[in-house]
Formats: structure tokens, sequence, C-alpha cells
């Protein structure tokens, strides 16, 4: 079944905010068998808007627009689906009953604007909104849906949950959702990924894509069938296949994150971790600050930008903080080891580098980040050349120093399994 989604609002078009809805809702099909097959931006325009609501619906067996719900003039959506389909608005007591109450739950007076919120067309179903004023509403005609919902994701979310989905559930009968497995991947680039799984990705059932970001590649497995059961058994063979060729490179599934892998193989082994961060100013221990429990295993972070703070408080050599401004193998390796032995803690992870526009030298251009990991098997240095913005160049700083240190801690697992299992590698 197809399904277009319509987001309004001139500041979507201005990119004043960013369109988080459309995701969402595509996901959320996706996952009962719905497919999006256009997702168009409007503003608040009349003419344009009525004209996207009747070509939508000429193509789309459901269509599903945001935004333009609210009391001022600008606020049009429901009145240009209304005009789409020819139908009018009426007021709707049920719908300003359920505003009143919000209203009166806050201690606060309705204005006369806020009843233009309760106009619903004619035959259409309203949502309650338990999280603003805006009620959404829908409409059956000709055996689609159309349907409008607020713009605020913290309202549209839970409108769509608890209404929406329902009503497509019950309309919409013979739907076949989608079984959905994600493999998260890091340290190769998804060209490698894509010749490794090429025979399988020109599969039609299951489908296997790779998708990259920020470093890291999801490979996502999806199978269809009428019993669920089978769905998962394709997908499980697959998935298989997958781990036997890029096993190395899997840190996790589904909803993982690479911090929240490390937190655990940490908290499993009673090992502890401490920072010390230049080039990215902190993003490393935030990520792994960012799991809950990380005060089990995380000591201490610091942000050492100063080259006498690089010498003072972790023992870097004079020469080597000298040394192409402090962006080198040893720095790094100093900066690793010297936060490890200041923390007590069993690892310590460290970064340094140009994170631009200016600066770099001769040797080390803008964009270089040297990576280490230290523990009790020594001290690990990478060093990385990237390209893009200062963000971009700390957040990938960032997120390969995740890598390095979840590589390490990976080679530690399998070499502790092959000495318990007695095999030699």
């Amino acid at each position: 079944m197809q399904a277009e989604i319509l987001s309004v609002g001139t500041e979507l078009l201005l990119g004043e905010i960013t369109d988080t809805n459309a995701q969402y809702i595509s996901a959320r099909l996706r996952d009962i068998g719905v497919f999006v097959y256009r997702r168009e931006t409007l503003g608040d325009n009349r003419a344009r808007l009525t004209e996207a609501f009747r070509e939508a619906l000429g193509r789309a067996s459901l269509v599903i627009a945001t935004g333009g719900l609210g009391p001022t003039d600008d606020d049009i959506t429901a009145e240009c689906l209304a005009a789409s389909l020819g139908l009018s608005l009426e007021f709707h007591e049920g719908a300003w009953e359920d505003m009143l109450e919000w209203f009166r739950i806050r201690g606060r007076e309705p204005s006369a604007s806020d009843r233009k919120q309760a106009m619903i067309i004619r035959g259409g179903i309203p949502f309650a909104n338990k999280a603003g004023t805006a009620p959404g509403q829908a409409i059956i005609t000709g055996g689609k849906v159309a349907c409008v919902l607020p713009g605020p994701p913290r309202e549209m979310v839970p409108m769509f949950e608890e209404h929406l989905l329902p009503l497509i559930r019950s309309t919409f009968t013979d739907l076949i959702p989608l079984h959905i497995k994600n493999l998260r991947l890091v340290g190769l680039p998804e060209s490698k990924v894509g010749e490794a799984l090429r025979d399988l990705m020109d599969s039609p059932n299951p489908t296997v894509a790779p998708y990259a970001g920020q470093g890291q590649i999801r490979i996502r497995i999806a199978a269809r069938s009428e019993d669920s059961s089978e769905a998962g058994k394709l997908v499980s063979a697959v998935e298989a296949e997958v781990r036997k060729r890029l096993g190395d490179y899997i840190y996790g599934e589904d909803g993982d994150t690479l911090e929240s892998v490390i937190g655990e193989i940490l908290s499993r082994r009673g090992l502890s971790l401490a920072v010390a961060e230049s080039v990215t100013g902190g993003l490393v221990a935030h990520r792994l600050t960012n799991v809950p429990g990380s005060s089990r295993y995380f000591k201490m972070g610091m942000v050492a930008y100063s080259p006498a703070i690089k010498a003072t408080c972790l023992g870097v050599p004079e020469e080597a903080v000298r040394k192409d401004e402090g962006v080198n193998r040893e720095t790094a390796a100093s900066m690793a080891a010297g936060v490890r032995a200041l923390s007590g803690a069993k690892i310590g992870v460290a970064t340094t580098g140009f994170a631009g526009p200016t600066g770099g030298t001769e040797r080390e251009p803008v964009g270089t980040v040297f990576v280490a990991v230290s523990d009790d098997d020594g001290t690990e240095v990478e060093r990385y050349v990237y390209g893009g913005s200062r963000t971009a160049i700390k957040e990938y700083g960032a997120g390969r120093a995740l890598y390095v240190l979840w590589r390490r801690l990976s080679k530690s697992n399998r070499k502790r399994r092959d000495q318990a299992e007695g095999v030699d590698r």
C-alpha cells in the first residue's frame, strides 16, 4: 500500500526547523507494511496546499499531513484538505470539550481564535490532543484515509500512535508488516561493505541495504511474509551470512550504539576508563557518559588544550608538545598513559589534532587526528586525516576514538575466549 506525507509550514521551507515528523512517520509506517512513496514540504499557501492534497489522494491510499492546525490565520491545513475533497468544516462540540478540558487543567482561558481548532471536516474523525490544544483529524473517503496531525513532535507522536495507527490497521486489514533487523558496523567504508554483500543486496526478499553515516554503517535486513515466523527465519538466515562475512566489524544491532556496547564490555569485565581530549574537546567523554550507568566504569575526562597542561598534568614530554604543536603520536600516547595513571583507570583514551579551519603544519595538516588507547598490554596510536568543517572533524575524531577503543576491547575479548577454549591463533 502506498502512502504520501505532506509537511506543512513556511518555517520548514526557510530551514528554520528540522522536519523530524516525516522521518518518524515513514519509519512507523514501514514497520506495519505501508510504504511511503513521496514526501513533500509545502509553505502555508492555500492554493498550493489544496492542490497537493488533491494530487496525493489521486496517487496514494493514505495521505498524512503535519503542521498548520493552530489558531492563527496562516494555519490552513484542515481547510485545504476539506477543499480538496469538496467538503466543509463544521464546529465539533466533542473536540471543543476536549480543548476546554486541556485549558481547565492548566488554569487558562481559551481565546475566541481557539475555537477555530475545533473545526472538523464534515464526516471526519477528530483526534484528541493530550499534549496541546489543536486536535488532529482524519477522514475516510473512497477507501482512502487522509489525516492531518499537529506540527510539534511532542503532540504529533502520541496522536499518531494512539489514534492514527489503529485507524490505519482497522481500515487496511491486508497489511503485511516488515520484519527488520539492523546490524551496526564500524571500521569499514561503505564501498567495502557493498562489495562484500553485493550478491545479498540483489535479493528481493529479504532485502539487504547498507546506510552510511558519521563513520559507521547500518545494514538493514528486511523480509515480508504473511507468516511472521517465516519472515523472522528469512532475516536470521541472511543475518548469519552477513556476520560470517563482516563479523569482525559488527559491534551491535538495532538500537545499540558504539558507546553503549563499550560500556557493556567494560561493565562485564570490571574495567575502568579515563579520557584525555584535545582536538575533540570533550565529545568522547560526552558520548561515553550519555550511557546510563556509565559511572560504574567511567572515572574521569580531561580536556587538555593547553600545551602546559598536557605537560604538567598528563606527563607529555616537552619535545612532544613542541613537535607539530603537540599533534603527533608521542603526545597522543603520553596523554592516554598519563590520564590512565592520573585516574587509576585500567584504560586510558586520548585524542589530539587540528580541527581547523586554521592551524596545521606542513607535516600534519588541518584534519589530522591522533587517537591513542593505553592499557596493561601497551599503548596503541593511530593517525587519521579528515575533511570538512571544524565540527565534523571533531565528531569524526570522537567516533574514531570510540572505534579504536571498541576494537581493542574486542580483540582482548577474543584473546580471552580463545585462551579459555585452548585455541591458538
